[in-house]
């Protein structure tokens, strides 16, 4: 773990909300200066306090630490049909997923199935 890292990402994703160090002091009930230290690699923030910085920046508390989006994968399988499209566009393509693999089956009638493997990253 390095300090250094971490308080740069403290930082970067303070400056991203754009909250001041006493902002977000205050939302974690230290002081201003205990922020400036974590920024400036003085200090690491207190081990309990990570999942309340997570929540605040909409990260996961694995990213505060090594700074690498953690992958989310997620299979879906249904008949291909207008239904299927719709759910796969409102589902997981609006909300930022990506395709990572997709098979497609026909049963010798004119149906056919389908089954992706989508991908996330959460940060």
């Amino acid at each position: 773990m390095n300090e250094l890292t971490i308080g740069t990402r403290i930082a970067d994703l303070r400056t991203a909300l754009n909250l001041t160090q006493l902002e977000l002091a205050e939302r974690l009930g230290v002081t201003d200066r205990a922020v400036s230290k974590w920024e400036t690699g003085a200090s690491y923030p207190d081990i309990t306090l990570l999942p309340q910085l997570a929540d605040i920046f909409n990260v996961t508390t694995d990213y505060l630490l090594r700074g690498q989006p953690t992958v989310k994968r997620e299979f879906y399988v249904d008949y291909a049909n207008f239904k299927f499209n719709d759910t796969v566009n409102k589902k997981y393509l609006a909300n930022g997923w990506n395709i990572a693999d997709m098979k497609l089956s026909g049963d010798g009638d004119g149906a056919c199935v389908c089954a992706i493997l989508f991908e996330k990253e959460v940060y």
